[in-house]
This record gives structure tokens, C-alpha cells and sequence, in this order.
């Protein structure tokens, strides 16, 4: 694992502002049955409120109020905004309206993904990112843009309403209607007596919304939305329910899934957060939908012209269908009682085809929806046929590993509803 030193980057992050908690860690907290919590980044958010299950089938049924404040959120603002927020991200932005969103990775110059995130056009001279912690990255490359980075975190809390009727609950607590805002589109609207930012988004895969709200606002946007939501079943969801939708639904994240090649310190914990073998380019990640190398420039793009121009990276990104009843069997063998959890295991697992590694596995949980054992494989491209058998290195509790059954499968596990 390389040494890295995040001093330049730590005010940054470790900011004096006085914020305690996240705008909604009042109302959360109050509602949450169970002791379990979540350290994402500077911040403790509910994991599970009462019942993963049932939140989860929630999510999938009828709909939840979660929280996503923790995200970094980073705003580029002045007369050159839109000349470099187009010269970071791998997209073309050139066409990126206000009131219009864009998902996109954004790379080093070796070509290689600092983070991905939402790109948000706020107005004609203002652009947010949200992802993971990216200040510094950007602020390294201001060069001569007249414009200003600043670090907007702390000022919003983001309130994500997700789920089949989650437009039902958003018309009843603004008293309009929604049905006209299309996907990767954002409004603004007045829940509580409190102004927000509607966009809609949502990382579950379900039709559903993120709700920007200031810092000051959050209990009584989260009042309002689960008063507005209890004739629609409404119930919270924390991010362990959050975290198996997003896989389910074959969404990345980075630190489990792929390293942050960027200055920022990353906001995961996990150890492959910052391991150099993890760092990827955004097409091995399947992201090389969002990366436009026609456009005049951006910063990556000679080193990822050169990689297609070789064959493309030598992994790629596929789904794995794992059979749970082997490490049934695995664990029978070793006397010791099998542990396939739903939580989603962010620590790499070797994929191997006999006694060859052929790449890792990540982000591996039970999927209750699909009702697999799923995760990403990021294999040679070799094995990356659908219908292709590999072996996971599967842990055993009581000591050592052994050798499980896996099939290459396409992505997503879950057909997407987000954007219905």
C-alpha cells in the first residue's frame, strides 16, 4: 500500500465550522430503534433503524426517507465555472443547462477516476459537485480560471426519498405536481417552510428524489416529508439498506469498489480505498459511458485515448452470481457454521481461476430483492463473458479461506425503476 501524506488536504476537510451532527442527526437519531450506526467520513449516520428488511422492502415497495448529507459537496463558482468545471469531468458539459444534472467520473492525467459524483449546474456561473472528497483535487487545478472552490458541505443536508410512491409523498408535501421533472433534473420547492432543492436522483435504482436542504432546515424538512408520507407507508431507511440497494442495482462506490487516485483524503475507511492495485480507469469500472473523447479536452484524455487505442484496460467490470450453497458446504467441511450476511462486505476478495488470481471481488452482500448472493467482479477481460465460472476466495471464521463458485453475470442484478 503506498504512503500518502493528506496533511495539504486536511483543512479542507477537518473545517472549524461549529457543525455538529448532520442537518438531520436531531430527527434521525429520535426515530432510530437500534444502537447501530454508520461512520461515513466526519459524520455517524443511523445504519439501521429498526428492521433492515423491512426498510429495504420499503424502499423496493412503496417508499423511505434516508439521508445522503455526508456526500462532499464542492461548488466552482465565477466567470471561468463552466470553462473548467468542462476541463475536470470526462463529459462533455458544454450543453449542461441550469437546472440540469449529470452524472461523471472525473480522472487524473494518467487516466485514472479521482472519484465520480453528480455535477450540478446551479446557475449560469455556478457548478456542485457531490462524491467523495474531491477539494483539493480541484482547487490544485485552478490554474489561471478566474473562478472560486469552495467547500459547501456542511451547508446543505441531503434528505433522499426513494421508493415507488416517493413522487406521491413529494407532491403532498409541496402541495404540486412533479410529474414533469425528468430524470437528472433539479427544482426548487418549499417543504416545511423551508427553501430546497429538488433533484431527481436517487441511489437505489428506484424512481425517487435528493432533497438539498440548509443546514438549519433539517428538522422540519424531515417533519414535514414523514407527515406528508405516512398515508404512503413511508418509514426511515439507514445506509445499510442504502448500501445493498445500491448493489442490487449494480451502483459503485468508491474505497470498496475502486481507490480514489486524487490528493483528497477519501472518505472511506475501507483499506482498498487507498491501495494502488484498486486504482482504475473509468472504463474498467463500466463508466466509460460517461466519457466523451471527442470533446476538446479534459484532464485524462490523452492517457485514456492511448488505453483504447491499446484494447482498452486489461479488466473489466462484470456482476458475479455467487453460490452461497458452496461456502455452505466450505464451512460444513471445516466444522464451523456458515455466516453469509446482507451487509455488504467492503473488503476485496481474490478471484481466482486454479491457482491463477484473475482480479478481486467487491462490494459482496446477500441480495434479498434478487434473492443471490451478488457482488462485482473486476476481472481480466478475458473472464469477462457472461455465462464464465470463477472461484472466489471465500474466508472462513474460524481461520484460512477456500474456494467458491461464481458466475460472470451482466450488470445491473435489478432492472432500474430511477428513471421512470
Amino acid at each position: 500500500m503506498s504512503e500518502r501524506d493528506w496533511s495539504p488536504a486536511a483543512a479542507a476537510r477537518f473545517r472549524n465550522s461549529g457543525a455538529i451532527g448532520t442537518p438531520f442527526y436531531r430527527a434521525t437519531a429520535s426515530r432510530s430503534s437500534t444502537p447501530w450506526y454508520f461512520n461515513w467520513d466526519l459524520h455517524h449516520v443511523v445504519d439501521v433503524f429498526d428492521d433492515f428488511h423491512a426498510e429495504l422492502n420499503a424502499m423496493r415497495t412503496t417508499v423511505t426517507m434516508g439521508e445522503m448529507s455526508p456526500l462532499t459537496k464542492v461548488e466552482i463558482s465565477g466567470p471561468d465555472a463552466a470553462e473548467m468545471a468542462n476541463l475536470l469531468v470526462t463529459r462533455d458539459i458544454s450543453g449542461l443547462t441550469v437546472g440540469r444534472v449529470f452524472f461523471t467520473p472525473w480522472c487524473t492525467d494518467q487516466g485514472k477516476v479521482v472519484t465520480d459524483g453528480l455535477l450540478f449546474r446551479v446557475d449560469e456561473q455556478t457548478y456542485r459537485f457531490t462524491g467523495d472528497p474531491t477539494y483539493r483535487w480541484f482547487a490544485d487545478n485552478i490554474g489561471s480560471f478566474d473562478v472560486r472552490v469552495t467547500d459547501v458541505t456542511d451547508d446543505y443536508g441531503i434528505l433522499a426519498l426513494q421508493g415507488p410512491r416517493s413522487r406521491d409523498v413529494l407532491e403532498a408535501v409541496t402541495g404540486r405536481d412533479w410529474s414533469g421533472l425528468d430524470f437528472s433534473r433539479m427544482d426548487q420547492a418549499v417543504i416545511g417552510g423551508v427553501k430546497v432543492e429538488v433533484a431527481r436522483q436517487g441511489f437505489t435504482g428506484e424512481h425517487g428524489y435528493e432533497i438539498f436542504t440548509p443546514a438549519d432546515g433539517g428538522d422540519e424538512v424531515w417533519e414535514a416529508v414523514e407527515e406528508a408520507g405516512t398515508p404512503f407507508e413511508i418509514r426511515p431507511a439507514g445506509e445499510y439498506a442504502i448500501d445493498v440497494a445500491r448493489v442490487e442495482a449494480g451502483l459503485l462506490i468508491p474505497g470498496p469498489d475502486y481507490a480514489n487516485a486524487g490528493t483528497d483524503p477519501t472518505g472511506s475507511h475501507t483499506p482498498s480505498a487507498t491501495e494502488d492495485a484498486y486504482v482504475s480507469s473509468p472504463f474498467e469500472l463500466g463508466m466509460g459511458g460517461f466519457v466523451d473523447l471527442d470533446k476538446d479536452d479534459f484532464i485524462g484524455k490523452r492517457a485514456l485515448v492511448e488505453e483504447q487505442a491499446a484494447g482498452g484496460p486489461p479488466r473489466r467490470l462484470v456482476g458475479l452470481d455467487i453460490d452461497w450453497r458452496s461456502i455452505v458446504e466450505l464451512h460444513l467441511d471445516r466444522g464451523v457454521p456458515p455466516n453469509v450476511s446482507p451487509r455488504v462486505r467492503w473488503e476485496a476478495l481474490a478471484l481466482v481461476d486454479g491457482n491463477a488470481r484473475i482480479g478481486r471481488a467487491s462490494s459482496v452482500t446477500w441480495g434479498p430483492t434478487v434473492r443471490k448472493l451478488i457482488g462485482f467482479g473486476h476481472v481480466e477481460k478475458r473472464f469477462a463473458e457472461p455465462g464464465t465460472m470463477v472461484s472466489v476466495e471465500w474466508p472462513v471464521e474460524s481461520g484460512g479461506s477456500g474456494l467458491v463458485d461464481a458466475e460472470v453475470v451482466t450488470l445491473p442484478f435489478l432492472a432500474h425503476r430511477r428513471a421512470g
